[in-house]
């Protein structure tokens, strides 16, 4: 055979086996499925709203002092309403300023936060032609509107925490001031309340007078699916080590993660090893995209409180903070980070459904209230007074477990509420001890 024969032949011979091997692997297919499969789980999320800055930081107090009288909307939604209608309003020729010692208005609006944030996070929230970012270590909780009606036009002032700072602006929209002036002209109707400020306290805090009755509800309820819960926080889902106990938790594990799931609430931590580079981002920017990226936001949440590194929702309920206190807190969302990564993470698992049952309830009357907490040898402490729903799962005739929401007074002292305490109870309480 010649040698250009032999060479066409094993090169024929070389070819038929490459197209048979391929044919081969094209065809292929193995016993066993791959031990993890990251894409085989989908990723979930919880069904709530996507929410931005704008709509969890809502004050908790609009008073419109005029004359040494101060007033608020008798519907916490009016008040939830024009706080809304002011986010349009534009705010110009914002500049620092000097303190004044005096800052007296014959006309003013205070608006109030539930926590200290940066002057920065107003950006998010407000109408502004410029930048406050630029603005730094200045924090407030609440800013004012100063009617000047010499200028017809409204000058807004926000004072810093620490008393040091003061930054102002102008709204000179002349329709803007209009609205503003016919509310003042309007004080003495239905629609608002006349208030009684406290200045005992850690910082000005103002009350409605009177006495309320509000309504009570039980809620039948959904709560999150532990598994759920499990797909989100963990990028692997099927190489998480799961274990029950006889009382129904259950916690997820792997080397650096954890997550604990009872009673009708979750506690996730991450102990990893942390990025020690710094993030352009807030805490609270990082908080609101990571809860939106799962949906995180079922149920009406705003912003509690808000530091460096963590930042806390509340629960509402037709524009009034829940309370629990329990262990989990239920009507709180919690989170901790630590650069840009998340360290802990709290939450509800429960979402409310269906009213099932409501009642009235007379709340005490506000004179009271304030003589309760005049009693109290820490009153100084107290950040905010507030009526508030207290949370409670109950269970009904069926063994059918339900949310109870019942309104009362309540008191902030060290980010913690408790209900304003009843009047005399601690006198009550010592001579008992005396005896």
């Amino acid at each position: 055979m010649k040698l250009e024969t032999a060479k066409s032949l094993l090169l024929i011979i070389l070819i038929s086996t490459s197209l048979v091997l391929t044919f081969g692997m094209w065809n292929y297919r193995p016993e066993y499925e791959p031990l993890s499969d990251v894409d085989s789980v989908d990723k979930e999320d919880l069904g709530g709203d996507i929410m931005q800055a704008s709509d969890v930081m809502q004050p908790t107090d609009v008073v419109f002092k005029m004359n040494g009288q101060y007033f608020g909307y008798t519907d916490p939604v009016d008040s939830t309403q024009f706080f809304e209608e002011m986010q349009q309003w534009e705010l110009t020729n914002i500049r620092s300023s000097d303190i004044e010692e005096d800052r007296e208005s014959g006309a003013e609006v205070e608006i109030i936060f539930p926590t200290d944030v940066p002057l920065s996070v107003f950006d998010n929230i407000l109408n502004t032609n410029s930048s406050l970012t630029d603005i730094t270590n200045f924090y407030t909780d609440r800013f004012y509107i100063d009617l000047e009606e010499d200028e017809e036009s409204l000058h807004v002032q926000f004072v810093s925490s620490e008393g040091d700072q003061i930054v102002e602006a102008d709204i000179p929209s002349m329709s803007n001031f209009d609205r503003l002036l016919t509310i003042f002209g309007e004080l003495d109707e239905e629609e608002y309340e006349e208030q009684h400020l406290m200045t005992e306290t850690d910082k000005d805090i103002y009350i409605p007078t009177g006495q309320k009755t509000l309504t009570s509800y039980s809620y039948t309820f959904d709560t999150i699916p532990a598994g759920d819960i499990r797909n989100i926080m963990f990028s692997n889902p099927n190489l998480v080590n799961v274990s029950e106990s006889e009382s129904g938790s259950i916690m997820y594990r792997t080397d650096n993660r954890q997550i604990n799931i009872a009673g009708h609430g979750m506690r996730f931590i991450d102990v990893a090893e942390r990025n020690n580079e710094p993030t352009d981002k807030s805490v609270l920017q990082q908080s609101l995209e990571d809860i939106n990226d799962h949906a995180g936001f079922t149920d009406d949440y705003r912003l509690e409180n808000f530091t460096d590194d963590s930042v806390s929702y509340r629960l509402f309920h037709f524009q009034y903070p829940v309370i629990n206190n329990s262990n989990p807190d239920l009507s709180l969302i919690y989170q901790q980070w630590q650069n840009d990564q998340l360290s802990e993470y709290n939450r509800s698992l429960i979402s409310l459904e269906t009213v099932a049952n409501t009642s009235s309830t007379k709340l005490r009357d506000s004179g009271e209230v304030m003589e309760s907490i005049w009693q109290n040898d820490n009153v100084e402490d107290i950040q905010d007074i507030q009526i508030a729903y207290h949370l409670t799962i109950e269970s009904d005739d069926n063994g059918e477990d339900y949310v109870l929401l019942e309104p009362d007074w309540y008191q902030r002292i060290n980010n913690n509420w408790s209900p304003v305490p009843e009047q005399n109870t601690d006198a009550q309480q010592n001579t008992e001890g005396g005896n």
